[in-house]
């Protein structure tokens, strides 16, 4: 047995004990009662500190390349931390909130891809070269700054990161938009329902009934 799982028993068994015995002993209510409520207090406390499988687990278990999609998305969850590590290194201002605001849409990316792995498919691209090659590039540039160097290509070479970073940020949200596609669109359908149905009961947004 694991240490975790130890420590839960322990828990739920000390605490099943406790009721048990304020109830049986101190408040001397019916033994039998006490008992079964011991009991749920038990498998109550053993349920909730169970910990609960992330979203993706059972979906990578079902697919044949669920190997693959799990380790795609241990890899991006490298390739983000080194982004925004990098992106806190940066000294120049404008340039480092353009690379934590990047970092900041790649983390919303990521976090969405893990409650809806279904998605990851069609974010192979992001998942595998773009944090990847982001990463790579602020490492770069980090180390040209720490490094001093302020020859023509470093600063032509620094320049031309400043200048793809918002890009990038804007591909970034492309890509999470185009990821929650389908909830938007279910969104305006149960508004345009919720719409026909206040028109057919004669309400009117923006007016007040009398």
């Amino acid at each position: 047995m694991k240490k975790g799982q130890k420590r839960q028993l322990t828990v739920s068994l000390l605490s099943a004990g406790a009721v048990f015995l304020v109830l049986a002993l101190l408040l001397r209510w019916n033994f039998v009662l006490s008992a079964v409520l011991a009991v749920g207090v038990y498998v109550g406390l053993f349920l909730l500190l169970t910990p609960r499988p992330e979203p993706g687990t059972m979906f990578y278990a079902a697919r044949p390349d669920g190997e693959q999609l799990a380790a795609w998305m241990e890899e991006a969850g490298r390739d983000l931390a080194q982004v925004a590590l990098a992106a806190g290194q940066i000294t120049d201002a404008e340039t480092q909130r353009a690379a934590v605001e990047l970092a900041g849409t790649g983390e919303h990316i990521y976090r969405y891809l893990r409650e809806q792995p279904d998605k990851i498919p069609a974010a192979r691209r992001f998942l595998t070269y773009y944090l990847d090659t982001v990463g790579r590039i602020l490492i770069q540039y980090v180390k040209f700054q720490e490094a001093g160097l302020r020859t023509e290509e470093v600063l032509g070479f620094q320049a031309k990161v400043r200048a793809v970073l918002p890009k990038l940020r804007a591909g970034f949200e492309e890509q999470l938009s185009q990821l929650m596609a389908a909830e938007r669109f279910d969104a305006e359908a149960d508004m345009q329902v919720l719409e026909r149905l206040l028109d057919t009961e004669g309400f009117s947004c923006g007016e007040k009934r009398s």
